[in-house]
């Protein structure tokens, strides 16, 4: 795995080192808030000190002014005013300054590391989306701003909660060091339970996240529009629900144990802790007895006993909350290490309009995690002006070769070039403006028409003016792509939102979806032009006069065509038959028929369908 190998467990030095990353995300978009955090922390730690150490002089000045009449009231007004001095560095009062503080840099970092993130996951290669473990890792990096300040805000409770304990114990060790050392000393096995149980519940936590996203899908089968009608006629309902409350159930049981181990092995600690207080308690009431401490004393150290445990508490939770925020952020370090490209990328321009064509020789390619090649050593011309249909059964590698041919995926073995130039030195935006694709698994954006068509171009803002060149740059797009027609026909015409997506938007057809799809190809002047069954949707009549369309509108371009439907093969100058990742045919309709090959055998079949 590249990057972090943060796995399940999470030792000092990665929190140490998650927690500098965060510092250091947070002092580049935030460093005000930050400073101001750090500073209403350290006050927070003294606060409850402050108070401890003027209820002990307020309780003994107010005992000894007793009788005094105005000379022992002007003896406790001063304590009276560091009381209320005290009050104001209460929780109360400080939340209310650090909730904004906090607030505001939870927004700057997540724009900042979302849109990091989000800009990241674009760029990396199509591959990693092959495996089941990227989806874990885009899951686990989600909502980088929030999990970042989360471990600077429990790393600085922490702290807060140090300072405190600190704090209280040098007030006792004036009175007593043993008293001192035995409550600091209670706490170190809390602060190392509460770490270890946090690594376990992490441990558990992040090995649920697959069957996590299992009872999500099964969820969103119950749930999703386009599910609805096969969820319904097969009725699934309620194979898919039980499903859904097995997984469920299940992980609720093991929750369940988790937690159980967790607490039990934690009451011994706790016990120790009360033990602890109560005896400090008491030698505190014996030593009143005899005066060895002031009433004030007495007072103070009480509360002081209670502020310990808050101090204790705050110290044990932050350690066993800061294992999780790191492996948190970890895990945000690790997506945003993931290789975007081991090569080099490409400075070259794509050469246009291509005179020899594009070229692939000796390619192959297996997808990661899979032995078996789906492409092997292939060797393929595509020249302009030239149609070449590509057939072959399901699994045969047409896809695969359709990516390749974008540079969506690189080739293990073998070169594609363009003229002559490889397409590792051509500039990826280069090439996708040059090389295009229609697809049957085409995507449906939910904007405007015209934005949903055009897409890069600036037609969401042309939609407003009927007579700008880019709207007709879309009419024109839409028109060869067939979608022209019934997007005149709707409310705003090409500046209605299309989709289900929102109240005032209108939902299309699959067919019209995909005759959106298609016209999108034509915003462009691509010097391939890649048409991967994008007409599964439509009829035999609607699929001819589309590669029609396509056929006359890429003259002099080369166009490569995928279809099962062979009929439209035939359209093709050139016909590839490829089986098993290797081309096994090549030739017209007529010369494969006569050949009598697979091509023969595939479309003997198809035509028996219409006899």
């Amino acid at each position: 795995m590249n990057g972090l190998n943060f796995g399940r467990t999470s030792s000092a030095k990665e929190i140490v080192s998650s927690l500098k990353w965060a510092t250091a995300a947070i002092c580049t978009v935030a460093p005000m808030q930050a400073a101001v955090l750090v500073g209403l922390t350290v006050l927070e730690g003294l606060a409850p000190v402050f108070s401890i150490y003027v209820t002990q002089h307020l309780i003994d000045t107010v005992i000894q002014a007793a009788g005094r009449g105005r000379e022992g009231i002007a003896d406790v007004w001063p304590w009276l005013a560091a009381f209320a001095a005290s009050l104001l560095l209460g929780y109360e009062v400080m939340y209310k300054l650090r909730e904004p503080m906090l607030t505001r840099m939870r927004q700057r970092l997540q724009l900042d590391l979302e849109r990091k993130r989000l800009i990241h996951a674009s760029e990396l290669p199509l591959t990693f989306f092959e495996e089941s473990a990227s989806y874990d890792k885009l899951s686990r990096s989600a909502d980088p701003g929030r999990k970042t300040t989360d471990l600077f805000f429990y790393s600085l409770s922490t702290v807060k909660g140090a300072i405190s304990v600190i704090g209280v114990a040098a007030i006792f060790w004036g009175v007593s060091p043993w008293l001192a050392v035995a409550l600091v000393a209670v706490i170190v096995p809390r602060a190392i339970h509460g770490a270890k149980s946090s690594k376990k519940w992490m441990s558990f936590t992040y090995d649920q996240t697959e069957e996590q996203r299992r009872a999500s899908y099964v969820s969103g089968l119950l749930t999703g529009r386009a599910e609805q009608k096969e969820v319904r006629v097969f009725d699934l309902s309620g194979i898919l629900s039980g499903r859904w409350e097995s997984l469920r159930r299940e992980q609720r049981v093991q929750a369940m144990k988790v937690k159980k181990g967790m607490e039990i092995s934690g009451i011994p600690w706790n016990a120790l802790y009360w033990i602890t207080e109560v005896t400090v308690i008491v030698v505190l009431g014996l030593w009143l007895v005899p005066q060895r401490i002031t009433p004030g004393v007495f007072m103070s150290l009480f509360r002081g006993v209670g502020q310990m445990n808050v101090g204790a508490s705050g110290i044990s939770f932050g350690i066993s909350i800061l294992h999780k925020n790191s492996i948190d952020v970890g895990y945000v370090r690790e997506f945003l290490q993931v290789p975007v490209d081991v090569k080099k990328r490409g400075e070259t321009s794509f050469p246009a309009p291509l005179a020899k064509g594009i070229r692939l020789q000796g390619v192959s390619f297996a997808y990661p995690g899979r032995e078996r090649p789906i492409l092997r050593r292939l060797d393929l011309h595509l020249k302009p002006g030239e149609r070449v249909a590509l057939v072959g059964e399901n699994g045969s590698g047409k896809s695969t070769l359709v990516k390749l041919l974008l540079g969506l995926y690189k080739p293990d073995e073998g070169t594609i070039t363009a003229d002559g130039v490889d397409y590792a030195d051509i500039n990826p935006e280069s090439l996708h403006e040059h090389v295009s694709a229609a697809y049957q698994d085409y995507y449906k954006f939910s904007f405007t028409a015209a934005q949903s068509v055009a897409m890069r171009e600036t037609a969401g803002a042309a939609a407003a003016d009927e007579g700008s060149a880019s709207l007709e740059r879309v009419r024109a797009a839409a028109a060869r792509g067939g979608a022209d027609e019934f997007i005149a026909e709707l409310p705003r015409g090409y500046d209605t939102p299309i989709g289900r997506l929102f109240d005032d938007s209108r939902e299309l057809s699959e067919g019209q979806w995909q005759r959106i799809a298609i016209s999108r190809t034509f915003m462009r002047d691509p010097q391939l032009l890649v048409l991967d069954e994008p007409t599964a949707a439509l009829d035999a009549k609607a699929e001819a006069d589309i590669y029609g369309q396509f056929m006359s509108y890429a003259r002099d371009r080369a166009v490569l065509l995928i279809s099962h439907r062979l009929g439209s093969a035939r359209l093709a100058d050139r016909i590839i038959v490829l089986q098993d990742g290797r081309i096994v045919e090549d030739g017209n309709h007529e010369q494969l028929l006569a050949a009598k090959g697979a091509y023969a055998q595939m479309w003997e079949v198809q035509s028996g369908w219409y006899r």
